[in-house]
């Protein structure tokens, strides 16, 4: 794997990347031609994440009470690098059936937050408690807005919207 760009995006990175990784799939004729490989196999995605340059793998297991309108989050951050991860951060929200975002009771503002503060080392893995929230509303979905962290040469990195589908394991 090749390390953090120091000086680029990770959408530069990837952009080069994805479009050999679709020239690919069309010389071969794959069937599934994606910037995503199936859930189904962790190894083939962290091998996907690091031919990328992708450096997290993040898996998130909601577990809820609807009847209760509580929420809570159990998240595992994966470094997939060879540098330390700091100051790693997840923002999310929940939603209702009306896409409205829904604040948590004992909230004023609506985000939902993970965050890491120890030094994540290469090829470990930390967890993260989110909650449990209670919402006044039923909630219907989880949308995470931003993954942010810092390495140990002190930039600050954002994994992009587009790039966020790959780097997070739904469980």
């Amino acid at each position: 794997m090749r390390p953090i760009p120091k000086n680029r995006t990770f959408r530069t990175a990837l952009s080069k990347i994805s479009t050999c990784l679709v020239n690919i799939c069309i010389c071969f004729s794959i069937g599934t031609c994606g910037s995503s490989l199936p859930k189904t196999n962790l190894e083939e995605r962290k091998q996907f994440l690091k031919a990328v340059g992708l450096p997290i793998l993040v898996s998130i297991q909601p577990r809820h009470n609807k009847d209760k309108k509580e929420l809570q989050l159990f998240i595992k951050t994966e470094n997939l690098t060879k540098v330390n991860i700091s100051k790693f951060q997840i923002l999310f929200f929940a939603s209702d059936g009306n896409r409205q975002l829904l604040i948590p009771d004992e909230s004023k503002t609506p985000e939902l937050i993970c965050s890491i503060q120890k030094k994540i080392q290469p090829n470990s893995i930390y967890k993260c408690l989110v909650g449990p929230y209670v919402f006044t509303q039923l909630w219907n979905s989880i949308q995470v807005q931003s993954i942010s962290f810092t390495t140990e040469d002190q930039i600050r990195h954002v994994i992009d919207e587009e790039d966020l589908n790959d780097v997070i394991l739904w469980l």
